[in-house]
């Protein structure tokens, strides 16, 4: 045999591990001379990171005779990842196996997986089939085969171990990954993994083989786990077509075939084997803490546990994109019909008129009860709507599917987030790794509740936005009241905030109001407590005492919180008509006058609309509503009193007025309908979202 061929080479990683280094030699050189009497020639190639003296004592006091062939690397890496590509590409093996300084492993580990790697050829990475843990925790893992637990396990967990072996071409073909410890992404081990999937090779176990894991409180794997957001950098393997192509057979399968009996052994079946007796013996004479009395109440987990629930979630919504490309991708809680939504539908409308040949992805990812608006989304959309293709997982992993299906898009798309628990939490948990993406965050305005007789800030984005602020390129509100409110709070990085008129397209001609219409009172919103739809009784009460005629008819479904419409009931001037589709789709010949309750809000869409229509609006100065009814001008303007009884009383008074002035209701809604069709316009807000967004320039990029 040529002197300096080698079998194999194992690349060991050393940082600072003198303590833990010599047990680790020990349990290598026992190995390596079991393979070479069965006549392997292995090498040595020992890849010191920012290591210590105490460490490279250890190394070089070491008799390392046992080895066909030693290197020493230094580097400056400070990255697992990085060294063990210095360590491979000196490497002069066929095949490379990767270890670390402070673990141990069975004595028939080289020799019976390169054995099983020469049987099976080199289009596979090999495992050893047991996991022994040890050290601060014991337990026991079995590994199967890629055949068994499919590629669709890689998508949020590592379903295999960061000692491998394979053939030392795959590793110059798919390099580790620089992951080192950081906030952002983590395990270059679980992503090579994944990589080399998704370059079409199988993952095989070898049967008796096994890896004595130290597992110890400052290990880098904890440190990972305590620092980033705990999953891997984008990978090859969940491009959706190569996702799709690679895990057809294993989803077809799943859905088909009956799941199999998950493998479980007890810890003393195992154990108490002569074979592994002797590897667990041989082990625990070089490490004390490995002691089969540790394991014996314990049981044996596999690495295979059914269909993986985010993997076939996965699929299905793979399935849908295809080979999709987008420009832009949305994350919505729903599209309920309301105003926030029918701000982001316009919106979306604008810009696929300003560039048609864009493509939308939107991921809804909360449940909704009623009807949707998805009907008018533009016809360049692509909806995922989670809580029918992902029922059954949490708020978390439904994010965990959202980053994944981003991370497979160009770096040039946009990212809108749209103010709600699903996009907020995406934004808490994964902004910082997608800091260098453009990302919009549409914000709205605070949620005040009354407490104690005084209204109350209960929710605000202002703690998200603070710690967030640095991965968002903008931030989008649709009232100026919120964005000074948030300039005061924070005071950093003000740039960021803009502000988006909702653009309102009111009827070229007004319908003919009924005669009865200077008393008939439209109420149309969401029916939930936040809009405060429990004044309406009590104004409708004292209406009946000063205004006999007076009618107030309320329109509006419930999103959030379930309002009990019932409490609307028993009255004779006040109906509830039920839900309603759209503005437009009321009988807006039968008012004149336009109620607006709430105790929070931006610029609302529904007083918009009833200004752009020429109806005298009432409303509460909250939030940004200031910005477009202007008491005396364009509507009145109550102050928002924390009391119902107070309140009530303000309103009442309010529609008196208007009822009994002909002259200042018809100037009202004439002046309304004016300042709508000045500010929020279609036209201008065609302008400021090419402005904000810059069009050319996307549709450059894109392109």
């Amino acid at each position: 045999m040529v002197e300096n061929f080698f079998h194999a080479s194992i690349i060991l990683n050393i940082h600072r591990e003198a303590v833990y280094l010599r047990r680790t030699l020990l349990s290598l050189d026992e190995a390596v001379r079991f393979a070479q009497a069965k006549g392997l020639r292995l090498e040595l190639v020992a890849v010191l990171d920012q290591s210590d003296d105490a460490t490279r004592h250890v190394l070089s006091s070491f008799d390392l005779g046992s080895y066909s062939g030693v290197q020493f690397i230094d580097v400056d890496h400070g990255s697992l990842g990085l060294s063990r590509n210095a360590g491979i590409e000196q490497a002069r093996g066929e095949y490379i196996f990767t270890a670390d300084a402070d673990d141990l492993v069975s004595y028939n580990y080289f020799r019976d997986i390169y054995v099983a790697a020469q049987k099976h050829g080199p289009g596979a990475l090999y495992f050893p089939e047991y996991l022994m843990i040890f050290d601060h925790d014991t337990y026991i893992g079995r590994y199967a085969g890629l055949d068994d637990v499919s590629p669709m396990a890689f998508l949020d967990k590592q379903p295999y171990l960061s000692r491998v072996c394979a053939r030392r071409d795959v590793f110059l073909r798919i390099p580790y990954r620089d992951v080192r410890l950081s906030r952002g992404y983590a395990y270059e081990d679980w992503h090579f993994n994944a990589e080399a999937v998704g370059a079409g090779l199988n993952i095989r176990t070898v049967s008796d083989t096994i890896l004595f894991y130290r597992q110890r409180p400052g290990s880098l794997l904890r440190s990972a786990d305590a620092l980033s957001i705990r999953h891997i950098p984008p990978t090859r393997l969940l491009e959706p077509s190569v996702y799709l192509a690679l895990s057809k057979a294993f989803h077809d399968r799943f859905l088909t075939e009956p799941s199999p009996e998950l493998f479980t052994l007890a810890a003393e079946d195992f154990l108490s084997r002569d074979h592994i007796q002797a590897k667990i013996r041989a082990a625990n004479a070089i490490e004390p803490a490995i002691s089969p009395g540790r394991y014996r109440d314990s049981s044996i987990y596999g690495n295979f546990m059914g269909p993986p629930p985010l993997g076939m979630a996965y699929y299905r919504i793979c399935d849908i994109i295809q080979t999709k490309r987008f420009s832009d991708v949305f994350l919505f809680p729903f599209m309920s019909r309301g105003g926030a939504e029918k701000y982001l539908l316009s919106l979306m409308e604008t810009m696929y008129g300003l560039d048609p040949l864009q493509e939308f992805l939107v991921l809804l990812g909360e449940g909704l009860r009623g009807s949707q608006w998805l009907e008018d989304l533009p016809p360049n959309a692509v909806v995922v709507d989670m809580e029918v293709h992902c029922r059954s997982l949490s708020k978390e992993q439904r994010c965990l599917l959202a980053l994944k299906i981003i991370e497979t898009c160009d770096p040039g798309i946009s990212i809108h987030l749209r103010q709600s628990a699903f996009a907020d939490t995406f934004l808490k948990l994964y902004g910082i790794v997608l800091q260098d993406r453009d990302i919009t965050y549409y914000r709205f305005a605070d949620v005040d509740r009354v407490e104690y007789g005084r209204s109350t800030t209960v929710a605000s984005q202002v703690g998200l936005l603070s710690e967030n602020l640095d991965y968002l390129s903008r931030i989008i509100c649709d009232s100026k009241a919120t964005i000074r409110k948030d300039h005061h709070r924070l005071g950093l990085q003000d740039h960021k905030w803009h502000h988006l008129h909702a653009p309102v397209e009111g009827p070229a001609i007004l319908p003919v109001r009924d005669p009865e219409a200077v008393q008939r009172i439209l109420w149309a919103s969401r029916l939930d407590t936040e809009k405060r739809p429990s004044l309406l009784p009590l104004i409708a009460a004292r209406l009946g005492r000063h205004a006999p005629d007076a009618r107030i008819e309320a329109f509006g479904g419930s999103v959030f919180d379930g309002f009990d419409s019932t409490s609307l009931e028993n009255l004779t001037n006040l109906r509830y008509a039920g839900p309603y589709d759209g503005f437009d789709t009321l009988p807006l010949h039968r008012f004149c006058i336009f109620l607006y309750t709430s105790l929070h809000d931006g610029i609302p869409n529904a007083i918009l609309e009833a200004m752009s229509h020429g109806l005298a609006v009432v409303a509460p100065d909250v939030g940004g509503i200031s910005e477009i009814v202007v008491h005396g001008k364009t509507g009145i303007l109550l102050p928002s009193l924390p009391d119902d009884d107070t309140m009530a009383i303000s309103y009442a008074d309010a529609l008196l007025t208007l009822m009994n002035d002909p002259d200042l209701l018809q100037k009202l809604g004439r002046q309304a309908r004016a300042f709508v069709e000045e500010h929020h316009s279609p036209e201008a807000h065609r302008e400021r979202v090419a402005e904000l967004f810059r069009f050319q320039q996307r549709h450059f990029q894109y392109a």
